[in-house]
């Protein structure tokens, strides 16, 4: 697998014309929010499950999966993988496409660790662009095994942090570190625009969700240091003052970096105890509306990341909305955890 650094973004935007027409093909089996109102007032997973036949990818992808929680991730997961990866082989357009990729490499990755380091015979595995058994090998010594110089350093290092502190939660931060290290790679070498931006608010927004869960959890502040890689976007002082300082600096420093639209009641911390996953749900929205209006791009990259997106946050409304109905959840609790759709 090519080194994710030594991607590059291609400029030329007639490249891109293939594979806009193939998304708008994709497009229409895209969730709406009107759908997810739908689905959201049946009263229980059949009922949902026939109202999202709707979509016409969800049958096929659900009839060999049990109708349960783990079964549905899997089948779900391993969909945006296929829709990812048949994406990823058109050459000019796979660039666009790594972000996405990584996110399932790292989260692979986590798990290959985990299971090394506990000496656990679990099969489970995610999805990703390398072998599994091969990099479990990696893991265990076998260094002969190809991986990208991305990847062999971020095992090296999280291997090192756990032998230094055998805090698993080290592993954690240590692999979130590097993931959003090359995130900033991304944008940096990124020629659109838009992408751009939008890979800059995610990597400032998941270092906010960081510190929020860390301010929550009581995680110690030396622990949380174990994430950061220092940079000019947001500095490690204004992190810490989140996880330390009173409940309204949070809202200080959001309103500082001019995101004053991701806090819910008005940035009150004080008995407010869904603040956390009401802030990171205003996160994926406002991602989510940074690259809404460029779907109707007829060339370039746009369309295409944004169309990855939209498939990602399907993912998770699907898993929000048949959890929520297989556990018998209300109505709002589910809809309050649900994210807005690519198409209003």
């Amino acid at each position: 697998m090519t080194a994710l650094q030594e991607k590059t973004w291609s400029g030329n935007v007639t490249a891109y014309a293939y594979i806009v027409g193939r998304i708008r093909g994709l497009e229409r089996g895209l969730l709406s929010n009107h759908l997810l109102e739908n689905a959201l007032k049946t009263e229980d997973l059949e009922q949902a499950l026939r109202i999202l036949s709707e979509l016409p990818y969800l049958n096929e992808v659900l009839q060999n999966a049990s109708k349960n929680p783990p079964s549905i991730d899997r089948a779900l997961t391993e969909h945006f993988w296929q829709t990812l990866s048949e994406i990823i082989q058109n050459q000019p357009i796979a660039p666009i496409a790594a972000f996405f990729q990584m996110i399932f490499d790292f989260n692979d990755l986590k798990l290959i660790i985990k299971r090394h380091l506990s000496k656990s015979s679990s099969e489970k595995e995610y999805p990703a662009s390398f072998e599994w058994k091969r990099a479990l090998r990696f893991v265990a010594g076998e260094r002969n095994e190809y991986l990208s110089d991305v990847y062999r350093r971020a095992i090296d290092d999280a291997l090192i942090g756990y032998e230094n502190t055998h805090n698993a939660q080290q592993v954690e931060n240590l692999l979130d570190r590097a993931f959003l290290v090359e995130v900033k790679s991304l944008s940096d070498r990124c020629e659109s625009r838009v992408i751009k931006n939008w890979l800059i608010a995610y990597f400032i927004f998941a270092y906010f969700r960081a510190a929020f869960r860390a301010k929550f959890q009581q995680t110690k502040i030396d622990l949380f240091r174990s994430i950061y890689s220092e940079n000019s976007t947001i500095r490690f002082e204004d992190l810490s003052e989140i996880i330390t300082g009173g409940d309204e600096k949070g809202a200080e420093i959001i309103i500082h970096h001019g995101f004053r639209q991701l806090l819910p009641h008005e940035g009150e911390f004080q008995n407010n105890p869904n603040f956390l996953s009401e802030i990171e749900k205003n996160m994926d929205n406002d991602l989510m509306r940074i690259i809404r209006p460029y779907r109707i791009q007829a060339f370039g990259p746009e369309p295409v990341f944004g169309f990855l997106y939209a498939k990602m946050t399907d993912v998770r409304n699907l898993r929000i909305l048949l959890h929520g109905k297989y556990f018998n959840i209300s109505e709002s609790g589910i809809k309050s955890k649900l994210r807005e759709c690519y198409y209003e």
